[in-house]
């Protein structure tokens, strides 16, 4: 049987702003229906590997692909057919505060299929359905809880029902009931979607619960890749500091050196 190549693959990127060097060398494969989450300080590079996949940033030497695309080399109305294949959930959600629950998950749909209004509703239904949010289509996001927000924002990355789904800090925000909460959500949504994922997080107990492979990126390095019971046996010392969150180590001796963009 043929092995299937990875959905996502880094292949010694670099990527610069100005002097400040983000990411050095760094090589990565995410194999399909793994959930990878990608653990580092802020201002790590982490959110910069998320927008290389998306073809938002340009490495400066090396190359990313989505399964056999080659991102940076893609015109542009090939690009923007394969990010219909990726769902993306922001930060802070990224919700449009004037369009309502059922218009900002409806919007890829209206601006990138030929769906009919009613084939639509019944998709952005199907949508909230599964984070749990049925009732809430017709509030505006100003009406929602955080918790609540980042559940529609779930729905709308998973309104084209993409092959992967990126994740820029899940739990920034939430008290860590709802974070737990949304942890399970993802987990249950990438099995039964039968989607793979990429998680950017600092948030330890998110990212043992959450990830199925792990990796630390460091000084614009991915200095470890495991799974989540490799790392907790790790014996690299900046992977040790990092998970137990210890003043004593290498990271804060070397934190001036260590300052990049996010």
């Amino acid at each position: 049987m043929t092995e299937r190549p990875p959905v996502v693959e880094l292949r010694n990127v670099r990527l610069q702003f100005e002097d400040n060097k983000v990411l050095d060398d760094v090589s990565l494969a995410v194999e399909p229906l793994e959930r990878l989450v990608i653990m580092g300080q802020s201002g790590s590079g982490k959110s910069t590997i998320l927008r290389l996949v998306l073809g938002i940033l340009t490495p400066n030497s090396g190359s990313v692909f989505f399964k056999q695309f080659e991102i940076s080399r893609l015109r542009r109305r090939k690009l923007q057919q394969i990010r219909t294949h990726i769902g993306m959930v922001y930060q802070y959600s990224a919700l449009l505060s004037s369009r309502n629950v059922r218009d900002n998950i409806a919007l890829p749909l209206e601006e990138l299929t030929r769906d009919t209004p009613a084939e639509i509703d019944k998709i952005v239904d199907e949508k909230l359905e599964m984070v749990g949010m049925a009732d809430v289509k017709d509030q505006m996001p100003s009406e929602l809880s955080g918790g609540m927000r980042k559940r529609v924002s779930l729905a709308r990355a998973l309104v084209m029902n993409p092959e992967l789904i990126l994740f820029d800090e899940p739990s920034a925000g939430l008290d860590p009931v709802i974070s737990s909460v949304i942890d399970e959500l993802i987990i249950n949504l990438s099995e039964k979607s039968k989607v793979t994922s990429i998680i950017v997080t600092h948030e330890m107990d998110s990212a043992f619960r959450i990830g199925t492979k792990m990796a630390m990126l460091y000084r614009g390095k991915i200095i470890e890749v495991g799974t989540p019971d490799e790392f907790k046996q790790s014996r690299d010392p900046v992977v040790a500091q990092f998970l137990s969150g210890s003043t004593e180590g290498p990271i804060l001796e070397g934190s001036q050196d260590a300052i990049a963009t996010k």
